[in-house]
């Protein structure tokens, strides 16, 4: 299987954006999806007198957001936008876009901003909600003349959509009212297409994505293993997460699995009250548990299915908190940096480690594909190797752009003479594709990459092998 032939018209030596997007992407389906796409329109171009006639202008451009209340005529450019759905400014800081102001979530039980927003909303207003029930300020909206209001992670009624879009261009949910929340490469995605930003959106959920390959690299158990999510208000009353809520969606990104008897159970909700039924069935390897820390020893003792060797404790208020419960583009680094490794030290899967002959064809397939190995260590394990001599070196001159080129195996299945290596691909330090598989061979006792096989891989990079 090629890793860069996969239909993005890239080259491996200039990847483009788009190939890294759509080739790189975890197996969350929400990453890349069209819901919600917006169409564009470009409006007529004005009479232009000769003199100014004579340097090109680029045509003003309107994206028309359609949604469940009608449509909105984004303008050009706007630069007085107030976000008022659950940390909705963490899209756009993500594609360098700062709001003139941002919504307290009325759901917030820690400190806002949040640890990952925080610097960048320093000089950004807060608004809270009017009164205790979260209906809008609309006048203090008003003051601050905004020329775009992004109301996507909130749920407005049709009375509010008209009085806020009486003050502004208001952009609300794509989709009908039973739609799932957006994840957050959705999210991101959509706000791009809003600001007509796309490639910066594109870009930020690429970095993402392989910070979520690095933070699950060093932790092989995650995959695999089984989980569920619970929330504990002050009440000591129990709500699950449901196999399509955020949280589970980012778990499954992290290669956890959902249980398929929750899932039928639960069915297609975010969130269910506990019931002794579900209890019965969270014998799961994972247990992320969210509670206020005073109410820890009274669950432990109402509810003996909360065994401690195998739950993950989340303090309620605290940024991790927050983050579990809203998923953004921006609170992911959070998680990966303190909740993957809790839920590692929980988990234990035995994995075998590989025999002696499939670490040897494994070593064989690191040699021949790495771009910086030795020709002298390469050549045994590459047919014909006589012949493939200046292909070989024209490959490694090119990947020097990239920081060279590797191919690391993760693990060997052998039938007979043939293994099917399943490898990940390295541009320097970073990763670019994942569990991806090719075949090598062993010959006369020694592993080796076919003339075919090489040659296909180096004319991918545009480095063909000699006629």
């Amino acid at each position: 299987m090629g890793f860069w032939n996969r239909g993005c018209g890239a080259t491996l030596f200039s990847l483009s954006l788009c190939c890294l997007v759509a080739c790189s992407s975890p197996a969350d389906t929400d990453a890349g999806s069209s819901a919600g796409r917006p169409s564009t329109s470009t409006e007529a171009q004005p009479q232009l007198s000769e003199e100014e006639n004579s340097t090109p202008v680029k045509a003003l451009k309107e994206i028309a957001i359609s949604h469940r209340y009608g449509q909105t005529v984004v303008p050009q450019n706007p630069e007085r936008i107030i976000t008022l759905g659950s940390y909705e400014e963490d899209s756009l800081i993500a594609i360098g876009v700062i709001p003139i102001a941002v919504t307290e979530p009325q759901s917030s039980t820690g400190s806002f901003p949040p640890p990952w927003s925080k610097e960048f909303l320093r000089n950004v207003e807060i608004l809270r909600p009017a009164n205790v029930d979260g209906s809008i300020d609309y006048g203090a909206i008003a003051k601050l003349r905004p020329d775009l209001i992004m109301a996507t992670q909130t749920e407005l009624t049709l009375e509010q959509y008209e009085e806020l879009s009486s003050i502004a261009p208001t952009v609300i949910q794509p989709g009908s009212p039973n739609s799932p929340e957006m994840s957050w490469q959705t999210h991101a995605e959509f706000v791009g297409h809003v600001l007509d930003l796309e490639s910066e959106s594109g870009q930020a959920i690429l970095v993402t994505q392989a910070s979520i390959f690095d933070a699950i690299r060093p932790h092989p158990a995650l995959k695999g293993s089984t989980f569920a999510h619970i929330k504990v208000n002050e009440r000591e009353v129990l709500q699950i997460g449901g196999g399509k809520s955020l949280s589970s969606r980012f778990f499954r990104q992290l290669g956890l699995v959902y249980p398929s008897n929750l899932d039928d159970e639960i069915g297609g909700a975010d969130w269910s009250m506990m019931t002794e039924k579900l209890e019965s069935l969270l014998a799961v390897d994972v247990l992320v548990v969210e509670s206020d820390p005073a109410l820890r020893n009274s669950l432990l003792d109402s509810q003996p299915f909360l065994e401690p060797e195998n739950v993950i404790w989340v303090d309620r208020g605290s940024g991790l908190d927050t983050a579990v419960s809203s998923i953004t583009i921006l609170s992911l680094r959070l998680l990966l940096e303190e909740l993957v490794p809790n839920i590692s030290q929980v988990v234990t899967v035995v994995i075998d480690p590989p025999t002696a002959e499939e670490e040897a064809a494994m070593k064989a397939f690191r040699l021949v594909y790495g771009s910086e190995t030795i020709w002298e260590d390469k050549a045994p394990h590459l047919q014909k190797a006589n012949e493939l001599r200046d292909a070989n070196e024209a490959y490694r001159l090119g990947a020097v752009d990239n920081d060279g080129i590797t191919l690391t195996p993760k693990a060997a299945e052998i039938n007979d003479n043939e293994a099917v290596i399943i490898y990940d691909v390295y541009f320097g330090d970073s990763p670019a594709y994942t569990d991806l598989d090719r075949t090598i061979y062993l010959v006369d006792g020694i592993w080796q990459v076919t003339k075919d096989d090489f040659c296909g891989f180096l004319s991918a990079a545009q480095t063909p092998c000699p006629e």
